[in-house]
């Protein structure tokens, strides 16, 4: 007689493999997340030196750069600005971007646009929120879950939080 498995136990051996898969997909697609949030917050640091080497060299003046390039015209975008200081248009692209701003407008982040063409350390936004405060580029959309944006401030820090505790 050849020993074989019963289609009853073939479909319960089915029926356990599809419960694991099932318990642990989604820890897999949220590890995926963290490591595309972990990502966007190294493109938003290498984008933050990029700013503080543009000051430097620009007698700690900010860029005037256009919020929406595909709509402004008239002012340099972002990429086009930073890109000599960081030599590779990837780190403009949040690999969380579904929305497709980077190929809409060069770009997944956003940049202060009260900073534009201002000196930093000068004015009252400066010195009422100090320089942990002011936010420099952040996430253009909710990439990483809703309400919840990647940011780089003032000081070089970067964090991911709920966009509901930043102030302008």
């Amino acid at each position: 007689m050849k020993k074989a498995f019963t289609l009853i136990e073939l479909l319960v051996v089915i029926a356990i493999i599809s419960i694991l898969a099932g318990a642990i997909l989604p820890s897999l697609s949220r590890a995926r997340e963290f490591s595309r949030r972990a990502n966007c917050l190294n493109n938003l640091k290498q984008l933050y030196i990029a700013f503080s080497l543009y000051v430097s060299d620009y007698d700690g003046y900010c860029p005037k750069v256009a919020l929406l390039p595909s709509i402004n015209k008239d002012d340099p975008s972002l990429v086009e600005v930073f890109y000599p200081y960081v030599k590779t248009k990837k780190v403009f692209k949040c690999p969380s971007d579904r929305k497709s701003y980077f190929e809409k407008e060069g770009s997944s982040y956003e940049y202060n646009q009260r900073l534009n063409g201002r000196k930093v350390g000068r004015g009252r936004m400066f010195s009422l929120m100090g320089s942990t405060r002011i936010w420099v580029m952040y996430d253009y959309e909710d990439f990483h879950g809703p309400g919840i944006r990647n940011f780089v401030y003032l000081d070089g820090h970067a964090t991911h939080e709920p966009i509901a505790q930043i102030e302008d």
